[in-house]
């Protein structure tokens, strides 16, 4: 799979447009959960996310924590309460960002997170605990398991894929703007990217351009030969070629590009990158309703030859959304490689989310080429707006 450093500390741009995404979606949201809530019988739930795996918790309460981690705890009845990782002074900020009134802070969230449950009256409850990312502290969560002995806790990591699977039209509208960045990016990237430029310098002003057009996060992998992280260490100039992944995340919702930058007028590797945007197409072909995830696959399979196994290094594909990485996976190894315990979904169905990407060699240099789509009756749609 292909995996970029993720931020210890997101400083790009954090709002909420409540005119975009309404308190009205996030309620729908609120009530399927707790439909698929009492159809496990369970009378709460606690949901974990952090800076780097935040999908479930942002998926309710629409809040993405810049730094560390927090907790939602969701009774089948009444308010929501988040608990997290901040200090009292950041309480405002992070007000600015949910529809939940109820925003605590505590630097011991297992501990604190008890104490909030109890209070909730959930003591003896029976509450699942969705921790997709696995990214709980130990220590906290056995802390707070520890506070609370007579709770039934029910793994429940799976609970919310299935709802989000399937964007709304305000996601897809997210999903959109997020594409929209990211194409400004991607052609905004041409007049950094000149033979003789060090690769750190060309990167600073990829990451500038993402900022300035609102970016909330923005993941770097480049080369000529291989594609790598970010690094002041990556000192080497640019010559004819540079291959460049690229993934913005724009309003909590994630979209994924891959380009080959030729700089020269050398015919085989513009040929090379034509035959990478062809066998794209080609998949993406495959995006309807109905249609067997693994078919992409296949046809990848099919149109790469003895290129396919060098290019599932990078993965072919995968769901996108509130996750860079999410269902639908093309495979079973690379659910796994993302830390999914399934696939997530078999068959492709409308409004999925899907980024695709070939990358191989050609001239002993790298060559990619990727893209976001969305899933529709009619055809895959391209959400950079192509």
């Amino acid at each position: 799979m292909i995996f970029g450093r993720h931020s210890v500390l997101k400083r790009g741009c954090s709002t909420w447009d409540p005119n975009a995404v309404p308190r009205g979606e996030f309620e729908s949201r609120l009530a399927a959960t707790r439909k698929a809530m009492a159809e496990r019988q369970l009378d709460a739930l606690v949901i974990y996310g952090d800076n780097y795996s935040f999908a479930d918790l942002c998926y309710l309460t629409n809040y993405f924590p810049k730094v560390r981690g927090g907790i939602v705890v969701v009774p089948r009845d009444g308010a929501l309460a988040l608990l997290l990782n901040i200090g009292s002074r950041d309480i405002p900020f992070a007000k600015t960002l949910t529809w939940v009134d109820d925003i605590r802070a505590s630097n011991q969230v297992g501990g604190a997170g008890a104490e909030l449950i109890k209070e909730k009256g959930l003591a003896k409850a029976r509450i699942g605990l969705v921790d997709s990312g696995r990214g709980f502290p130990l220590p906290q969560l056995e802390e707070m398991k520890r506070g609370l002995p007579e709770v039934q806790w029910i793994e429940a990591d799976a609970l919310l894929e299935p709802m989000r699977l399937k964007k709304t039209a305000l996601e897809v509208n997210a999903l959109r703007e997020a594409g929209r960045v990211l194409h400004a990016v991607a052609e905004g990237a041409k007049k950094f990217i000149k033979p003789g430029r060090k690769e750190y310098e060309i990167v600073a002003d990829i990451d500038r351009l993402a900022r300035d057009a609102g970016a909330e996060d923005i993941r770097i992998l480049a080369g000529e030969k291989r594609l790598q992280p970010p690094s002041f260490k990556q000192t080497a100039a640019v010559g004819d070629h540079w291959a460049l992944h690229l993934a913005v995340q724009h309003e909590r919702y994630w979209a994924e590009a891959g380009r080959t930058y030729i700089l020269s007028s050398d015919a085989k590797l513009q040929a090379a990158y034509r035959k990478a945007q062809d066998i794209v197409a080609g998949m993406a072909a495959q995006l309807r309703p109905g249609n067997a995830v693994a078919a992409i696959d296949k046809i990848a399979q099919r149109q790469l030859g003895e290129f396919y196994a060098a290019a599932t290094v990078y993965g072919l594909g995968n769901g996108l959304g509130l996750n860079q990485w999410e269902a639908p996976f093309l495979n079973e190894s690379d659910a796994r490689e993302a830390g999914a315990r399934s696939v997530g979904a078999k068959e492709l169905a409308e409004n999925m989310a899907v980024a695709l990407r070939v990358a191989f060699e050609s001239e002993g240099k790298l060559i990619l080429f990727g893209d976001s789509f969305l899933v529709t009756a009619s055809g895959p749609t391209s959400l950079l707006g192509k």
